[in-house]
Order: structure tokens, then sequence, then C-alpha cells
């Protein structure tokens, strides 16, 4: 479904990216881990269009995307959340999505129900008429999410969309991008915390300095002494046994 092959990235002097190359398969849940960065949301600014490669090529359903723009990656089917939600604040919740689902669907009518089923999976029905701004921060996760989603994406990048919940909204989080895994889109998932992400992906990707170090099943990711080092310190093995 994608192929990512030797995309490097550069910021003035400094390589964010160098020579990363990575597989995704339809279905597939990949997490993508390493210390802030790492360049781990570069590298979905890469994919999803938002930067350019200096290097390599980027290809999704065999078509060349590298050098396309946001839209229309996101119109073949791949779409991306943000780490820092950003809604239509002086819009209902419903008609953010509804924006969402104009990429693919051809009429605001469809578009209109495509976002009411949305809202409906991602537990915003009933706030569907609230302003953007007046939402939670886990609503505006949420939010993110639906708006996502309603552009009938078959590959999903997911970035911290985790971070900053209490336990209980964790775990309806958990339960929402597994319910999409079941579904079949394919996801790639940013995400710090290691039991979430090591609970959910089918393979983990790491990254540090730029540099893919490591990629494998999670139980062998959990124990590859170079990610340990790099990221999850001797405490989190500690915390394992």
């Amino acid at each position: 479904m994608l192929e990512v092959h030797d995309v490097s990235k550069w910021f003035g002097g400094n390589a964010v990216l160098k020579g990363v190359s990575l597989t995704i398969r339809p279905g597939d849940v990949v997490g993508l881990i390493g210390p802030n960065g790492a360049g781990k949301t570069t590298l979905f600014n890469v994919i999803s269009g938002f930067c350019r490669t200096r290097t390599g090529y980027i290809r999704f359903n065999h078509t060349d995307i590298t050098r396309m723009r946001p839209e229309e990656i996101c119109s073949l089917g791949l779409c991306r959340t943000f780490q820092i939600t950003k809604p239509f604040s002086n819009t209902t919740v419903v008609k953010n999505v509804i924006i969402g689902a104009l990429v693919r669907e051809k009429s605001l009518k469809r578009a209109e129900k495509k976002a009411e089923e949305v809202l409906e999976l991602v537990g915003l029905h009933d706030r569907r008429h609230v302003l953007g701004r007046s939402l939670t921060i886990a609503d505006r996760k949420r939010l993110e999410i639906a708006r996502g989603l309603a552009t009938s994406p078959r590959l999903f990048l997911l970035d911290e969309v985790m971070a900053g919940l209490n336990p209980t909204e964790l775990q309806e989080m958990i339960r929402l991008i597994g319910h999409l895994a079941e579904s079949g889109v394919a996801l790639l998932i940013i995400e710090h915390i290691m039991g979430v992400i090591m609970r959910l992906s089918h393979r983990v990707m790491v990254l540090n300095h730029g540099e893919k170090i490591a990629e494998g099943e999670p139980s062998q990711i959990a124990c590859d002494r170079e990610v340990i080092k790099a990221y999850l310190g001797e405490e989190y093995l500690i915390a394992q046994a």
C-alpha cells in the first residue's frame, strides 16, 4: 500500500531524516517510536505532502506521490492527524467533519451523511452542534480523527492522538483505534505510551536522529539493545519483567 524509499529531509544544515525507508501493507498497524526530535513527525509531513523529500520516492497504491500536494494525496486515500489539534473554532463539530468529507464526497448531502456516521463512530454525535472552541482536549482529538475518517482513508497516519488523555479517555481512544484497525484501515501511529504502541502494533519502527535503527515485531523491538539505549531505557525492561 505504501512504499517509502530512501527519503531525506534537511532544515538548514540539519539532517532531520536520513535515508529512511518503510513499507506498509493493507491492514497493517505500524507503530513509529523514538525520542523527541528523532524525525517522526517530519516523516509524517513528508509522506503526506507537507514537506518535500530531498532523496528517494514515496508510492501509495502504485502511484508516485513524492511531489503531490497534501490535498491530492488525501483524495487518494492517505490522511493524517496533527499533534496540535486545530478545529475550526467558530464552526460546529458536524461542520468541521463535513469539511473533511467534501475531500472525497461530491455532494453536500452525501458529505453530511458521512459526517453523521463518523461522529457516531468516534462518540461525538451528541456534541455535533457544539462549537469547536468549546471541546475538551479529548474531544478535540476525537474530532481530529473524525475529520480524517470523513475523507474515507485507506491509510491513516495518527500523530500522538493519545497524548494528554486521562486513563479513562486513554482506554476509550485505544478502543477506537482498535476498531479502526479491525475495520481494515491501515494505520501508522506515532505514540510515546509504550504499553499502547506494543499492544496495538503488528510491527514497530524506531527512529533516532533521523535514521531508522530498528524495525520488527513489538516483542523484538522491546528487547533490542540499540532501541533500549536510544529510547526505552533499562527501566522499561525492569517494568516489563
